[in-house]
């Protein structure tokens, strides 16, 4: 019955018929990790798929020099290590419970059965990481032509189009905190430099910032700002 619960939370798979969604409940296994836990990390063995039932996953890599990088944050009703099941690679990348986390596991046979077994979750499964490339090509992008300022900005619209709460007024609040060096890491700045940044958007009445809390002010004007 727990399990049950659990899965009815996750938007892949209330798409899928009833036997089976009982055929990945009866193959998977529920995992809770502590907060600061690496679930796992560049050089494991991409086996399985998680999907992320309550907490919050940082996928993250390292530079040589032991910079990182974020690549993303998994929340609630989405999953991470798809991307090796396919070719049976190792995993390229950490993913870390940034905080208490429950993750539903199902290993590389089973999902595959199960993908095999209904073609429009491959079609889903394709969308999304389709959309993973093209965000990749757009970092990039921004990477090469953008200034710090742009990329912060960029990032909350981004963050805002995920997992936004629109309120009454028009404002966009992001659901997630993010500390300023989080915000760093995902577009390759210094703390220093988001904080400024930031404080310069709250200035001009971008954005508006309680602790950790970030709400976009006027979304569309932050868009102009950045075509600009």
């Amino acid at each position: 019955m727990e399990k049950q619960r659990y899965f009815n939370e996750i938007d892949l798979v209330r798409q899928l018929p009833e036997d089976d969604r009982l055929f990945l409940e009866r193959n998977s296994v529920h995992r809770r990790y502590p907060h600061a836990t690496i679930i796992h990390a560049p050089g494991h063995p991409g086996a399985t798929v998680n999907f992320v039932l309550g907490g919050r996953v940082k996928i993250y890599n390292l530079s040589a020099c032991g910079k990182e990088i974020i690549y993303r944050f998994c929340t609630p009703n989405s999953f991470f290590g798809i991307a090796e099941i396919f070719g049976g690679e190792e995993r390229e990348v950490f993913a870390e419970a940034v905080e208490d986390t429950e993750v539903m596991t199902t290993d590389k046979k089973h999902f595959e059965e199960l993908i095999l077994r209904n073609p429009s979750l491959a079609l889903t499964v394709i969308r999304i990481l389709g959309s993973r490339i093209r965000q990749a090509h757009n970092a990039i992008q921004g990477f090469v032509f953008c200034d710090a300022r742009t990329r912060l900005a960029q990032l909350l619209v981004k963050l805002a189009q995920i997992n936004g709460a629109e309120n009454a007024d028009g404002t966009i609040t992001l659901r997630n905190r993010f500390t300023h060096q989080e915000l760093a890491h995902m577009i390759g700045a210094i703390r220093q430099t988001v904080t400024e940044n930031l404080n310069h958007l709250k200035h001009h009445g971008y954005v508006r910032i309680d602790g950790e809390r970030i709400t976009l002010v006027d979304p569309v004007r932050l868009g102009e700002l950045i075509e600009d």
